[in-house]
């Protein structure tokens, strides 16, 4: 019961990690390194890692 469950919110992190990886494409915001080999391996992202933003990639406005 215990190890569906975890399975259950591991899968439910892994939809919220790809709809914020999504959003962040939709908005054109950075996508990390670590966000794209994962998605290129595991076919998503790690729960609860977000696109990285740092000033110096950002262009001004």
């Amino acid at each position: 019961m215990l190890l569906k469950k975890f399975d259950e919110n591991k899968e439910a992190l892994k939809q919220i990690g790809r709809e914020a990886i999504a959003e962040s494409r939709r908005l054109g915001l950075p996508i990390s390194a670590r966000d794209r080999q994962n998605e290129a391996v595991n076919g998503g992202v790690k729960a609860g890692h977000v696109a990285e933003q740092k000033s110096a990639t950002m262009a001004p406005a």
